[in-house]
């Protein structure tokens, strides 16, 4: 096995490039492992525990790109070498007349670009600050799609943003959908007359899929706040602004909110807001116990409970719901077919590339009787599995992507653990979630079927139960009734959301 260490002085690329490039650099024949990343002092830190170290990086400043390539052979290292060349010279792409023609900084995009009104920002949480603090000086709202930005430049941010009248949708905003257009991971539905502010990325995505797809509504605006917005820090900042922005809009008549559970001094001042507004609102904060609803604000029970409350507020239906599952397809009957038919080992193990889908799931769990947790450090992709009892595991977290893209883009990592848990007989069912829209992987579906065909086939029995829910629209370029298909034609059960897999999960290890 061969390793090498390329610095590239003073040649910075955003994130969003260089996590594309890192992938495709991947998928070379004998390439092992490939990591393209400014040379941050974290970044540094997550190569190092990749094990690349070398002298080539002692001299490393934030404004340098390093790759790193582990191969089969020194040929396969040059082989990704000459592949690298192509992709940061724009490969068959882009040509170069092309790209002479693209911006190179802020000012230059500004200056080609003078009626845009947003500047999404996606580079390392070391210029982040910066590069939003320029947008905000050119009167400029901003995503900022960029982690790593500390709390004292985030409350510094959103505090000027607001004397200005400008949104800062973030730190680490994953998702927003602005007059119709998706920004960072979002799905693509249809237009409509409801609005929503939220402070998770893919309870975002799970809301506003809901709400299109099978309430047959739309979204007007979808505008996101970035996760600390609730925080007592930070103090819902551009979550009131935004609720004042739908509450002013003539094309919202309906409010939602859907965030992981605020601060109570925060959430108390939220809801004094919320029933000011003047239009109905439905909260979704996942965590604690649901606040009691008021005349005009509704607190739902799980994400699925907010799209439906939407739906019928905008339409002028009444709020009443059933406590019978139901809208599960034939995935219930299907379980409950299989558990006649078998004993089901009682560990559950939930492996999801959504952080808010797996806090959502594993809470109905909780709710179920079902204990759960999510271990603090990473699983290995091999050997046994080094924790007890049920777990619940957002493969997104830090420790899963050292160097490596988002499991929403690239499934690598998850697979390799579908593969390992699966195969564990002592695992009884297994929760999966599959993410579409635009930003996430191009065609989901295969690479997790073939990943639990590999994991029965190590286990030598059929008896391994597999569940998933699918976030997403029939607009999302991946097609969701293909990948619905393919996954059921592989013999995994499909819920359209994460709650409602994870009540299946429960009936069927009650």
């Amino acid at each position: 096995m061969k390793e090498k260490l390329v610095v590239r002085k003073g040649a910075y690329h955003d994130s969003a490039f260089l996590m594309r490039v890192t992938r495709q650099l991947k998928g070379i024949s004998n390439i092992f492992d490939a990591v393209v990343v400014m040379g941050t002092p974290m970044n540094l830190e997550l190569l190092a525990a990749s094990n690349f170290m070398g002298e080539a990086l002692e001299s490393v400043t934030p404004m340098d790109m390093v790759v790193a390539l582990r191969g089969a052979s020194a040929d396969a290292i040059a082989v990704a070498e000459q592949e690298l060349e192509k992709l940061l010279q724009g490969g068959e792409q882009q040509t170069g007349d092309e790209s002479a023609g693209l911006p190179i900084d802020l000012t230059t995009a500004l200056t080609q670009n003078p009626d845009a009104q947003l500047v999404s920002v996606s580079v390392p949480g070391t210029y982040a600050a910066y590069v939003a603090s320029r947008a905000l000086d050119a009167d400029r709202h901003v995503f900022l799609f960029s982690d790593n930005v500390s709390v004292e430049d985030e409350l510094a941010l959103k505090t000027r943003a607001l004397e200005k009248g400008l949104f800062v949708m973030g730190p680490d905003c994953g998702t927003a959908i602005i007059a119709g257009v998706g920004l960072g991971f979002a799905n693509r539905v249809r237009q409509g007359r409801i609005g929503v502010v939220g402070a998770s990325g893919t309870g975002m995505q799970e809301l506003t899929s809901l709400i299109c797809e099978q309430e047959g509504e739309g979204i007007s605006q979808a505008i996101g706040t970035g996760g600390r917005d609730l925080s007592k820090a930070i103090g819902a900042r551009m979550t009131d602004l935004g609720l004042r922005v739908l509450a002013a809009d003539p094309g919202t008549d309906v409010i939602c909110v859907v965030a992981k559970h605020p601060a109570d001094e925060v959430a108390d001042r939220v809801h004094t807001i919320l029933e000011g507004l003047g239009k109905p609102v439905v909260v979704r904060y996942m965590g604690n116990a649901v606040r009691p609803s008021t005349s005009n604000v509704f607190y739902a029970s799980t994400i699925d409970e907010a799209a439906q409350a939407a739906a019928r507020l905008a339409r002028g239906e009444p709020l009443t719901f059933s406590k019978q599952c139901s809208g599960c397809g034939d995935a219930c009957f299907k379980a409950d077919k299989i558990k006649e038919g078998r004993v089901i080992p009682k560990r559950l193990i939930g492996l999801y590339s959504g952080g808010s889908l797996a806090y959502e799931a594993a809470l109905f769990l909780q709710q179920k009787g079902i204990a759960v947790h999510e271990p603090k450090v990473a699983m290995k992709s091999s050997g046994p599995i080094e924790f007890d009892g049920n777990l619940v595991i957002d493969t997104g977290e830090d420790f899963y992507t050292v160097g490596k893209p988002h499991p929403m883009v690239d499934q690598t990592v998850r697979c390799e653990l579908i593969e390992k848990v699966g195969a564990d007989k002592s695992v009884g069912v297994l929760l999966l979630d599959v993410v579409l829209g635009d930003g996430s992987h191009a065609d989901p579906a295969p690479e997790l079927v073939a990943a639990v065909n590999a994991a029965k086939a190590a286990r030598g029995s059929d008896d391994l139960l597999v569940l998933a829910s699918i976030t997403g629209t029939e607009l999302d370029p991946q097609d969701l009734s293909r990948q619905k298909a393919i996954l059921k034609a592989a013999g995994i059960l499909v819920a359209p959301t994460a709650s409602k897999a994870a009540r299946i999960a429960s009936e069927l290890l009650a």
